[in-house]
């Protein structure tokens, strides 16, 4: 969910009294089948509390990080909020620095106004730029009292990672502790495994080295070599192997083995709500920044839910070790993409145990 509301903008705000029943989480719960785990119940609590204005959400995923967020964006009342994924974000304010000659404070009037409630949705930081650029938003946001929600697979000690930088962001992480309410959402299970898969992402398919039989027999037809483009979605050339308003098709070493980011795929991903990413490796081998582009591919495309066929050399358990280039997204990954129907030869067993697919 992606909610952009502004008014007018002008002096920043004070935080009100937190104006959100905790009865309006039991009533989605109710709506939607279930009943809400400890774990999820003390969340809330954390989230309707009333002194208690900014609370950052993590643990891993599936656990309902972004759906209680989403309900309690949805219940807080007026238009002055915003619910953006941090992906959008970033590549939004990176937009607006250039534009306002890196005036920060401008950049944030224009893409925050006067918000109330700012909901940040996989808040994370991996990349020491993406870490400076953090250092500087959380205090300017703080500034201006709006009410704070993120959601992150990670707890605010495993921002920024790496050992080389990880000791220049403390102070960040600390203002974090301090300012915000952290609540671990760690219930054992994954609710992702129980979610609708008539449509969008989780209708998708990991297809394990398909033949080209196979895939004409899930209604695919592999490019014709006439049929490449090369695009600019972000204003770098980006080859595609098919780009047709119902289906954009691309090899991994083409969208993932050069220089691409975030923004790119969200600029495709308004586009296009069906892909097809080809030829995916074994990540362990692929090397450090395709498999971080992999990653960040899946978050895009999740987010917007759009509709995937993911063809690869490997099943998803076999996708990338606990200890390789993506060591830090592993669980998001391997709990998004374990959605996906896995279809492969009918004389190998599918992926995670799955009953074999008839192809």
């Amino acid at each position: 969910m992606r909610v952009r509301r502004r008014r007018n903008r002008g002096s920043p705000n004070t935080a009100l009294p937190n104006p959100v029943p905790r009865t309006v989480f039991d009533d989605a719960a109710r709506s939607r089948g279930f009943v809400l785990d400890p774990a999820q119940h003390h969340a809330v609590e954390q989230l309707c509390h009333p002194e208690r204005p900014n609370v950052y959400l993590w643990g891993p995923p599936g656990r309902g990080k972004s759906w209680l967020a989403d309900v309690y964006f949805s219940a807080y009342p007026g238009p002055d909020k915003l619910r953006v994924h941090f992906h959008e974000f970033f590549r939004d304010l990176h937009v607006e620095l250039r534009r306002h000659r890196f005036d920060l404070d401008a950049a944030l009037d224009h893409l925050i106004g006067r918000a109330e409630l700012v909901c940040f949705d996989e808040f994370h930081v991996h990349d020491p730029a993406d870490g400076t650029f953090v250092a500087r938003l959380l205090p300017a946001l703080l500034a201006r009292h709006t009410r704070l929600v993120l959601t992150s697979n990670y707890r605010p000690r495993e921002l920024l990672p790496d050992p080389l930088f990880h000791e220049g962001f403390v102070p960040t992480i600390e203002l974090v502790e301090r300012c915000a309410t952290v609540v671990a959402l760690d219930g054992p299970r994954d609710h992702r495994l129980d979610s609708d898969r008539t449509r969008g992402f989780a209708s998708g398919i990991w297809a394990v080295s398909p033949s080209d039989l196979q895939l004409r027999r899930q209604g695919l037809e592999r490019p014709a070599p006439a049929e490449h483009r090369v695009l600019r979605p972000a204003g770098r050339p980006l080859r595609a192997l098919r780009a047709e308003k119902d289906c954009l098709w691309f090899d991994f070493g083409d969208l993932c083995g050069h220089t691409t980011a975030p923004a790119d795929y969200l600029a495709l991903a308004a586009e296009h709500l069906f892909w097809v990413v080809d030829k995916i490796p074994n990540l362990t081998t692929a090397g450090r920044e395709p498999a971080q582009r992999f990653a960040d591919l899946v978050d895009v495309l999740h987010d917007r839910d759009a509709r995937v066929v993911f063809v690869a050399e490997v099943a998803v358990s076999e996708l990338a070790a606990a200890a390789g280039p993506v060591a830090h997204d592993i669980g998001r990954l391997r709990s998004r993409l374990a959605q996906l129907r896995t279809i492969q030869d009918t004389s190998s067993r599918t992926d995670a145990g799955r009953s074999r697919v008839r192809l």
